[in-house]
């Protein structure tokens, strides 16, 4: 995420915990950084509200233990935590820094990165971080803390996609490598500012708001799944496709068909949105045009779609719902497609070794080249700060041709 858009210049004042990182004699200030994942970034210099005595004794402190001098800087190897006023963070530099206090009790490794995002977002009074160093992926090494982080920075991203929709989370009180399971009816114990929205007997949660989501984070709520329609409407808001190879070994299957179908689409003037499951295969969403189409109407397309495929490729694609039956072919799961049925969210994390999301992909990128396990946390994290979201438009999408071409399958299909 970009830090202008985690720390706009506003009236707002920040505050964080950084680590000293050397000393500038020649412009007599003090070089910070903060700890990101297993590195070290420096975010810049400060000289203001830091006191002259204290000044000295920083001064005194680096030049007696610096470990490196070049161009009049003295560096210094990481120990002294301190906390820091901020404006904001641009080229991951602070503006306006300012010296606070120094935090002396502080080890220097909870300087993270994470930790100044999470100290510095508003949410609810009632969502409260609990075991921060509770290790949730052991490799990449992720705690709770990182994962609340990464649940901050992508929530421009997911919520969208999460908003005004009853919500099915996999959780894991121990991390992944515990044990886990579904939850659906939103518990007693939910703060008071949780929405919800009883289906079917149900209370199910809507997080339509970065705060829900941080108190599902801090639940170890670690998969989202969504159904295709909202909450206020009985027919779905887009059509997804679910391309699931036998194994992980055959990915390249998902690969091949899911640029098959893009044919298809595309010949049918149809926008459509790869990503990949976070597991094993590749998921393409298709958005419509509001309250266009039944679930009826678009089985009707799905199994068009599929049945295409398996006509053409016999021996690389199949229907079959019964795995005993698939052999090595790859199962276009159009069944799934379903009033009832759910999806796992654009952005969720999975409960997958490695870390793995179910990540939004361009359609130049579904290529020989792709590698699922890259779409880890911080691979994501690092992508979007660098890269639009391959989504960003999927909201913008009516793809009003697929009430003509439902229509021309209907007349074929039932005369």
């Amino acid at each position: 995420m970009n830090s202008k858009k985690l720390f706009p210049i506003k009236d707002s004042i920040y505050h964080g915990f950084f680590i000293i990182l050397g000393f500038n004699m020649q412009n007599e200030n003090f070089l910070v950084g903060i700890k990101k994942g297993n590195n070290i970034i420096q975010m810049g210099s400060f000289t203001n509200g830091i006191e002259q005595s204290e000044k000295e004794t920083l001064k005194k402190l680096i030049m007696s233990n610096f470990n490196a001098i070049e161009d009049k800087i003295a560096y210094i190897d990481p120990g002294i935590c301190i906390e820091l006023s901020f404006n904001s963070i641009e080229n991951n530099s602070l503006v306006n820094p300012s010296f606070v206090s120094f935090k002396l009790n502080q080890h220097w490794e909870v300087c993270t990165w994470d930790k100044l995002i999470l100290d510095n977002t508003k949410v609810h009074n009632e969502v409260k971080i609990t075991h921060a160093d509770k290790i949730i992926w052991k490799n990449p090494y992720i705690t709770k803390e990182n994962y609340l982080g990464y649940l901050t920075q992508i929530s421009p991203f997911i919520l969208p996609f999460l908003r005004n929709k009853t919500l099915t989370t996999i959780r894991y009180p121990e991390g992944i490598h515990g044990q886990s399971f579904y939850q659906k009816k939103c518990p007693d114990y939910a703060p008071s500012f949780i929405k919800t929205q009883e289906l079917e007997g149900i209370n199910y949660i809507i997080c339509n708001d970065l705060s829900t989501l941080l108190w599902l984070g801090n639940q170890l709520a670690i998969e989202y799944h969504i159904p295709f329609q909202t909450i206020n409407s009985a027919k779905p808001t887009e059509i997804v496709i679910d391309l699931d190879p036998p194994d992980h070994s055959s990915f390249s299957l998902a690969i091949k068909a899911a640029n098959e179908i893009k044919k298809v689409l595309e010949s049918l003037n149809i926008v459509s949105f790869p990503k990949l499951s976070g597991s094993k295969g590749i998921q393409i969403h298709i958005p419509i045009f509001k309250d266009s189409l039944t679930y009826d109407e678009t089985r009707l397309f799905t199994s068009f779609i599929a049945n295409y495929l398996v006509e053409k490729f016999p021996n690389y694609f199949t229907i079959e719902r019964m795995k005993s039956k698939r052999g090595n072919r790859l199962y276009i799961d159009y069944v799934q497609f379903a009033k009832g049925k759910t999806i796992i969210c654009p952005y969720s994390t999975r409960g997958k070794e490695n870390a793995t999301v179910a990540a939004p992909l361009y359609w130049e990128e579904v290529n020989e080249n792709l590698r699922k396990e890259d779409y880890n946390i911080p691979f994501v994290l690092n992508r979007i700060s660098n890269n639009d979201c391959p989504m960003s438009k999927f909201f913008e999408q009516k793809n009003t041709s697929l009430i003509n071409i439902i229509s021309s399958i209907k007349e074929n299909v039932y005369g």
